[in-house]
């Protein structure tokens, strides 16, 4: 073998060699870093399911809160739509109110007006008694005797409850 180029003493030396790379490659470098990735898978593991978590959790909040705007949405139309109706409710209450009282006043014109006419109507008597007397005494009392002048004014003022006054 020696004609071949092939040492013995060589080969078993690169033997020999080669199982002490292979026992501390394996002991101190292969172990830990077969270690090392199948912790980084682990970790790649755990993020993945993490974030498949943090994921289930956002669709799970972002549903809540869908549904929450949702039913915010509704009592808000629901409280909008009660604020409307009572808005309505107290704007005919103050559009009757506002009807009682200028039906009020209306009515008080009325009397007043009424009142006012009585009294026109009677300063108006007292006026055409007056000017009747007047009349009498003064024209009529070189004419007339004092009894005759008693008479006719008399008569003037029966009449006067009478007379009418129209609108």
């Amino acid at each position: 073998m020696e004609n071949l180029g092939i040492d013995l003493k060589l080969i078993i030396a690169q033997i020999v060699s080669f199982a002490i790379f292979y026992f501390i490659f394996r002991k101190f470098i292969s172990a830990p870093l077969l270690k090392f990735l199948k912790k980084q898978k682990e970790d790649e593991e755990l993020r993945a399911k993490l974030a498949e978590e943090l994921e289930d959790r956002k669709s799970v909040l972002e549903e809540k809160d869908r549904k929450m705007n949702k039913e915010r949405r509704v009592a808000l139309d629901a409280a909008l739509a009660q604020g409307k109706k009572d808005a309505e409710k107290v704007k005919n209450e103050l559009i009757e109110d506002a009807k009682k009282q200028a039906d009020a006043i209306i009515l008080r014109g009325h009397d007043q007006i009424e009142e006012e006419k009585q009294k026109l109507y009677k300063e108006m008597r007292k006026k055409i008694a007056q000017v009747s007397v007047m009349l009498v005494e003064g024209a009529l009392k070189d004419y007339l005797s004092i009894d005759a002048q008693k008479a006719i004014t008399k008569n003037i003022t029966n009449k006067l409850p009478k007379i009418n006054v129209e609108d």
